[in-house]
């Protein structure tokens, strides 16, 4: 997978139509995102260190509502896959591979939003 082009990783079209465009609303779930999204990712890290299966396991459980709310469906399979294979405590090598790749998209994920939440603090000002 190439992660270095400018491909777009968010959709927000479910956030704005459940926002009705308050962008207040907005910038508060998607600076959670960022905040939450960032603890999960370390969190997912330290438990692969410890080969901590179960947490591994309730982690990306938890992360696929959010991952969700924000379009980023490109994680869908991977998180999927990330949660098989923790429950079968199995493929170490695999659930590295998968915490690498679920990281790697979320920081980038995490900048998209980012350079988005500029755009809404300027409307969210007028």
């Amino acid at each position: 997978m190439d992660l270095t082009n400018k491909k777009k990783y968010t959709n927000l079209s479910y956030l704005k139509s459940i926002s009705k465009g308050n962008a207040a609303f907005e910038q508060k779930m998607l600076n959670a995102f960022i905040e939450q999204s960032a603890v999960d990712v370390q969190r997912l890290k330290n438990a692969l260190l410890v080969k901590d299966w179960d947490t591994i396991y309730l982690i990306a459980h938890k992360m696929k509502p959010s991952l969700q709310f924000v379009g980023l469906t490109v994680l869908q399979d991977d998180i999927l896959s990330l949660e098989i294979s923790s429950k079968q405590k199995m493929h170490i090598d695999k659930v590295a591979e998968l915490i690498s790749t679920v990281s790697t998209i979320i920081a980038l994920a995490i900048e998209e939003i980012k350079d988005g939440l500029s755009g809404l603090n300027n409307d969210a000002g007028q």
